[in-house]
Formats: structure tokens, C-alpha cells, sequence
């Protein structure tokens, strides 16, 4: 289908980058679902796996865009991964390329492929806009996107409760202000007028009126956007907790649902801005407290998906036994009751085979090679020993 697709496109000349229509909508949607199930399987290193990721990146691109936040120190993970990808990506067309008896280019390559130009193009522009900003100026810059954060996160505290760090925050910016030679900055060494002087100056103008709004108002999420701010933030709660528990409990088509709720919340927007139940754009404050939730949501699946460990295919009988057995001892525990040593003796005997696998305290697969994972096997075997031995105890205790 993708193929057919794709000689459509051709045909019709629509086979650029940025063409986009309801087939792609659904086209990515699956395609985001199957990137999810390789990641599941340990699989990480394969070219479908990583599109879920570029989706990740280009979205945080998009929303960094909106808001002009950002440093190169933000961007430089997303440039390590783009290009982990994209070594990835090209050593698969060239594998192709020698494969004669290959025809056309594999689906999942043409996909990705263009995915990652789009994020590729995407981090150009935006290190365009830091990049024309000089180096005696990039500090000045740097502080006022801290600031610029800070103002966001303070706006979702009680008006009382955020009013003293924001006089502070007040304070260091008329420093910043007064650094200015004429209403520009300037060069400390020559004296002359510094480059990047829209960026660095637009953003002090809105950091005193995201302050302005803070000491007025507090926060300002109007009623009728209320329950896009607690969905937001009930989101960012789960993800952070998985980010905790990642280790032990994540598997990667998790964030299926969560991917779904961002993006339908994401294409509330129009033109940037969420509006309210009359289709008027909400107070600026608003927007910043919204948008900032919004990116934020999106940097924790990004981390979800890059810092999970991958199990290898051949490791994940072991990993989901153990996982289940992990899951039955918590319920034991969590539900108590007087426990025999003859109530224990079925899940001792399952850890200690699935113990009795490893060989010099690896775990191998048939071709006698450690496969990756071993880690999070490792960590939940002891986990399971340590509960096992936590119900033992309870159980002489009684």
C-alpha cells in the first residue's frame, strides 16, 4: 500500500516532503503503532523503530518554533539521535543498493527517510535562528530563555506563592535591560552593536510582559480551558510516573494513547494558539502555561522512547516470565494474609528456573551470544529475589 501510495504521489508530482493529506494522517498513525511494537520487541536498532521517535522530535521541533524558547544546548540530543538515524538509515540503502535482486527502496525506509529530511529541516531553521545570535550576546540569550521557562512554570502556582520569585526574576531582567547602549546591545570588547538584536531584544519585551501578566494576574488560565490544562497536566503526571517506573513496568505501545491524546490536543490550535469557546485566542499568559504543558509532555514520551533499554527478541520469554511473576509476588504482598512455606514453594521453584538459564550469570541465547536487555532482566530477577525473601520473612515472622 505504501508503495501504491508512493507511485500515486509520483504520478501526480505531490511526492515532496511537505505534501500532506488525510491518507497521511492515517498512514502515520499507523505506522507510529507498528514503530511502537519493534520498540516493544527490542528491537531498536531497525529502521521502523525509529519512527516513532522522529514523530517525537519533529512535534518538540514544531512546538520550539511556536514559542522561540530554546538554546543549542536543547537541540544538541535531538542532533546526536538525528544522526544515529540517519547513519542508521543510509547503511539499509546501501545494503539495498548491493542487494540486486532489491527492486524498489523497503516501505518503512521511504517512510522514515522522510521523517527524518522533514526533522533534518526542521533543526536547520531553528539552528538558523541561534546561530546569527553573537557569542558575546549568547549568554544574555541563554539567561532569558531560563528566565523566559521559569515565568511559564510559575504561572501554574498560586498568584501568592509565585509573586516573590517573580519580583526576583524582575530584578534580573532591568539588569539585562540595562546592559542595552541606546536601546541595543553591544559588543563588550568594540563597543559595536552586536548581532541578533531582534532575537535577544524580543525576547526581554516578552519576558517583561509574561512578568507583567504574572504579578497582575497569577495564573490565568480562563474556566472554559480548564479542562485542557488538568488533561495536560494529568498527562504530564502519568508520563512522569513511568518515567520513575520505566524500568520496570513501560512497554513502549503504552505510549500509543498517550501519542493519540497529545496530538488531538496539539490540533486544537490554530496557527499556534489555542482558543476559547468563543474562537478567541486565550490570554497570552494562558497560552504560554498551555504550550509549555503541551512541550512538556512531549519531551517526557521522547525520553520514554530513547532511554528505554531494548530486549532483545531471543531475551523476551525471559523478561515477560519475569515480569508476570513480578506482578503475581506484588499481589501477593500487597494482599497479605498468612503465607505457608507450601503458598511460596510454586513461585520459588518458577524463579529459580528461570534463574538456572543463566550461564556464568548471563543469560545467552541459542547460538551461545549475550543478548542485549541483560540489565533489565538482571534488575528484575533480584527485584523478584528481594520480594520472595520479603514474604519468607513475613511468613517466619507470623
Amino acid at each position: 500500500q505504501v508503495k501504491h501510495l508512493q507511485g500515486v504521489r509520483a504520478s501526480e508530482h505531490h511526492d515532496d516532503d511537505v505534501f500532506k493529506n488525510r491518507a497521511d494522517a492515517v498512514l502515520d498513525e499507523c505506522f507510529q503503532l507498528f514503530s511502537l511494537f519493534y520498540l516493544a520487541l527490542g528491537k531498536n536498532k531497525e529502521i521502523p523503530a525509529t519512527y516513532v521517535q522522529l514523530v517525537t522530535i519533529k512535534q518538540n521541533f514544531e512546538l520550539m518554533n511556536d514559542t522561540g524558547v530554546y538554546t543549542d544546548d536543547d537541540l544538541e540530543p535531538f542532533k546526536v539521535r538525528l544522526r544515529e538515524i540517519r547513519q542508521l538509515v543510509d547503511a539499509e540503502v546501501a545494503r539495498e543498493d548491493e542487494d540486486e535482486d532489491q527492486g524498489e527502496p523497503k516501505p518503512e525506509v521511504l517512510l522514515v527517510s522522510r521523517r527524518l529530511r522533514q526533522c533534518e529541516k526542521e533543526i536547520a531553521l531553528l539552528e538558523e535562528t541561534t546561530r546569527v545570535i553573537a557569542d558575546a550576546l549568547m549568554p544574555v540569550y541563554e539567561d532569558l530563555v531560563r528566565i523566559r521557562r521559569r515565568l511559564t512554570a510559575l504561572s501554574f502556582l498560586p498568584h501568592d506563592s509565585a509573586i516573590a520569585e517573580a519580583r526576583e526574576l524582575q530584578k534580573r531582567l532591568i539588569e539585562i535591560d540595562d546592559m542595552r547602549v541606546d536601546d541595543r546591545f553591544v559588543d563588550p570588547d568594540d563597543g559595536a552593536v552586536a548581532e541578533g538584536q531582534t532575537q535577544v531584544v524580543g525576547l526581554l519585551e516578552e519576558c517583561f510582559d509574561r512578568l507583567h501578566d504574572l504579578m497582575a494576574e497569577g495564573s490565568t488560565v480562563p474556566k472554559d480551558m480548564m479542562p485542557l490544562y488538568e488533561r495536560l497536566m494529568e498527562i504530564r503526571v502519568q508520563l512522569e510516573k513511568l518515567l520513575l517506573t520505566s524500568r520496570w513496568t513501560l512497554r513502549e505501545t503504552d505510549l500509543w494513547s498517550y501519542q493519540v491524546q497529545l496530538q488531538d490536543i496539539d490540533g486544537m490550535r490554530r496557527n499556534g494558539q489555542f482558543k476559547d469557546t468563543n474562537g478567541e485566542p486565550a490570554p497570552q499568559q494562558a497560552q504560554a502555561a498551555l504550550n509549555f504543558l503541551l512541550h512538556k509532555c512531549y519531551n517526557l514520551v521522547y525520553k520514554l522512547l530513547s532511554s528505554s533499554e531494548p530486549v532483545a527478541e531471543t531475551l523476551m520469554p525471559v523478561h515477560n516470565q519475569l515480569r508476570t511473576l513480578r506482578r503475581c509476588l506484588l499481589e501477593v504482598k500487597k494482599y497479605g494474609g498468612p503465607l505457608s512455606a507450601r503458598d511460596l514453594y510454586p513461585y520459588q521453584m518458577k524463579l529459580s528456573s528461570i534463574d538456572n538459564l543463566r550461564t556464568d550469570g548471563k543469560f545467552l541465547d541459542d547460538e551461545g551470544h549475550i543478548p542485549e536487555g541483560q540489565g533489565v532482566v538482571m534488575s528484575l530477577l533480584n527485584e523478584c529475589y528481594d520480594l520472595m525473601y520479603e514474604l519468607m520473612a513475613a511468613e517466619v515472622d507470623e
